[in-house]
């Protein structure tokens, strides 16, 4: 419950400082020292695996209360499957696909899974084990996350549904 409520502002500060999702943007090294910790939490490093339209990574952050993965992600142009400690994170314009394709068809997230997993496998990449076996239920939670968000923006402010949806 408090996880997509903080994801809000920095998405709509992504989204302006991109235009549009056609481009992926680098963070400046002040921007990135914004997302790590500053006190001594006691962090937790994670190695997530960072699926984009042509390719796959692999992201190593340090995480903590005041620091958390799907902020540090989110700042980076990807969206986690999970509020706590990740495993898979997609880029947001392939989510923004993702989003628009099932708005015109039939969802069907084992579907997809397994055309995204064929798609990169031909460009040479493949999914690690652990997260092939888990993709469809990660995918279909980082699903409903990123449309729980989209909602909350259109719900509560119409300027920005309207400007968002343009």
């Amino acid at each position: 419950n408090e996880v997509i409520p903080s994801l809000i502002i920095l998405y709509l500060a992504y989204l302006c400082k991109l235009t549009s999702l056609c481009n992926r943007i680098e963070l400046q090294p002040d921007e990135v020292a914004a997302f790590q910790c500053r006190s001594s939490c006691r962090q937790r490093a994670l190695e997530i695996t960072c699926i984009l339209f042509n390719y796959i990574e692999t992201l190593q952050i340090d995480c903590c209360t005041c620091a958390p993965a799907p902020l540090q992600l989110l700042a980076c142009g990807y969206f986690s499957c999970a509020p706590i400690a990740p495993s898979l994170t997609v880029d947001l314009q392939l989510l923004e696909l993702v989003k628009t394709l099932f708005v015109h068809i039939t969802p069907d997230m084992t579907a997809w899974c397994e055309t995204l997993k064929v798609f990169l496998a031909g460009c040479g990449y493949q999914l690690t084990t652990k997260v092939s076996q888990a993709s469809v239920l990660n995918f279909g939670h980082l699903d409903q996350y990123y449309c729980r968000i989209i909602f909350a923006i259109n719900s509560v402010t119409p300027i920005i549904g309207t400007v968002y949806s343009a």
